[in-house]
């Protein structure tokens, strides 16, 4: 595998027109995921330690199982994480989430977890190349959905899609183009590369949508979603109902379970503390999904001074 992840490094070092040295360091930085037993990583319980009882960002009441695997499509192997109830039942709500561009599925354990320990069977897809397409990575998401539907027997009205940067995106894309999705959260989406979501897609988009914002992550590289391509890019052309939330002085991966990972130090301009970034993120993405695929209440409005809400209704901005 590590033959496999220098190979990677030397097309990525000779050809990708980013700068060079950020890109290195952040395919130097992912590491390789194998197939099997996932073992829990410790940043949703230390985040729970810091928070009431019942809040959305601390673990639910279900335990959780989780395993990475690989899914067979057309002779090729899809790599996920999976985390599900260990007592879920058939035609449970489930999630598919698609992590940022050259970050590992683990970076988002804390949510994978978070969502499952609710009821939720969540589908993580694993690793993927630079060189993924927009369409590539939207395709995968509908194959994982349907494999869901498939091996898990979920309910095919109650699949929600999430990501992070590249997968915010495309989370958009595949919730259009396929029509498989009740509910998208795109978490600091860039909409930087081919295809545009916001000028040829946002517009098709028929389910509730929740955009989360890092307010400040324009001032780090070029990659780390620039103002001309970021969140507030989709706003401006989201439908009636879609909801915005700006985490104060947070940047794009202080969401993550280890943000300061070696590697990541391009996209670190962000003041906020990462713990409360992070958990500002988890909870209003629970949140969403409880609402919109298990009928539960509205979101909760954040403490003020930590982030900004806006609606889009109509044609106009609603401030909250």
């Amino acid at each position: 595998m590590w033959k496999h992840a220098q190979y990677r490094i030397l097309i990525c070092w000779t050809f990708n027109p980013l700068p060079h040295l950020a890109v290195f360091l952040l395919i130097f930085a992912t590491g390789c995921n194998t197939v099997g037993d996932i073992v829990p990583g410790e940043t949703l319980t230390r985040d729970a330690n810091h928070l009431p009882e019942g809040d959305l960002a601390r673990p639910g009441p279900q335990q959780v199982a989780a395993r990475r695997m690989a899914v067979s499509h057309q002779g090729e192997d899809l790599e996920l994480a999976l985390y599900a109830p260990t007592s879920f039942r058939l035609n449970s709500p489930a999630i598919v989430f698609l992590p940022g561009r050259m970050a590992p599925d683990d970076q988002y354990e804390s949510y994978g977890r978070a969502l499952a320990s609710r009821g939720f069977v969540v589908a993580m897809h694993g690793w993927y190349s630079p060189f993924t397409s927009d369409k590539e990575l939207a395709r995968d998401a509908s194959i994982i959905a349907d494999w869901l539907i498939r091996t898990y027997r979920v309910d095919p009205d109650r699949i929600g899609i999430a990501g992070h940067s590249m997968g915010g995106k495309d989370a958009v894309f595949a919730a259009v183009q396929y029509g498989k999705f009740a509910g998208v959260v795109a978490i600091d989406p860039d909409d930087n590369g081919r295809v545009s979501v916001v000028h040829e897609l946002l517009i098709h988009l028929r389910v509730p949508l929740l955009l989360i914002g890092a307010e400040v992550a324009w001032r780090a590289s070029s990659v780390c979603a620039p103002q001309a391509t970021n969140y507030r890019r989709f706003f401006e052309r989201a439908p009636a109902g879609t909801v915005e939330l700006t985490l104060k002085d947070a940047d794009h991966v202080q969401m993550l379970d280890e943000p300061d990972r070696f590697g990541y130090g391009i996209c670190r301009c962000g003041t906020a503390d990462s713990r409360l970034v992070r958990n500002l993120t988890r909870r209003a993405t629970v949140g969403f999904f409880l609402q919109h695929l298990q009928a539960g209440p509205a979101l909760p409005k954040p403490p003020t001074g930590q982030a900004m809400v806006r609606v889009a209704y109509a044609d106009q901005l609603m401030e909250k």
